[in-house]
């Protein structure tokens, strides 16, 4: 299958910190938007530029990440509304890659690139599904009780 991914595309999304997206370690209390969080979010940003402009919502075809690049530049806290933002600079078949960024209303927090490939979901899912089985069967070879 073909895929038209325009190089110049973009994608901008509005989320607000949540608190299940935030640091739990520096001190007690809600913490500050965790870098595992803004990358997910960007990383969806990404994925729904393919998906809403280019695939079709009821496709069979979707992408998942293969490269994250991302600098965290600031902290930013629970409540505060965060704009993600991507654009394609670059396709080849099925890779597309991003630039991407996250800001809140005082500052950019966040920029870098991120790679996606294009897959077909029914596929994926069988080659996934063979390779549980083999992991479990390698499970109960190397761990027989």
């Amino acid at each position: 299958m073909e895929f038209d991914i325009k190089v110049g595309a973009k994608n901008e999304r509005r989320i607000k910190v949540d608190h299940n997206q935030t640091t739990s370690f520096l001190w007690e209390g809600e913490n500050v938007f965790s870098t595992p969080s803004m990358i997910s979010e960007m990383e969806e940003t990404c994925r729904l530029l393919i998906k809403e402009q280019f695939l079709g919502v009821d496709s069979e075809w979707d992408s998942v990440g293969t490269i994250v690049d991302v600098n965290h530049t600031a902290a930013t806290p629970v409540g505060a509304e965060i704009v993600l933002k991507a654009q394609v600079i670059k396709t080849e078949s099925r890779k597309v890659s991003f630039k991407v960024s996250a800001e809140d209303s005082l500052e950019l927090i966040g920029d870098g690139k991120h790679e996606r490939f294009i897959i077909n979901v029914p596929r994926f899912k069988e080659k996934f599904d063979q390779k549980v089985k083999k992991l479990n069967d390698f499970k109960k070879k190397s761990n027989p009780l």
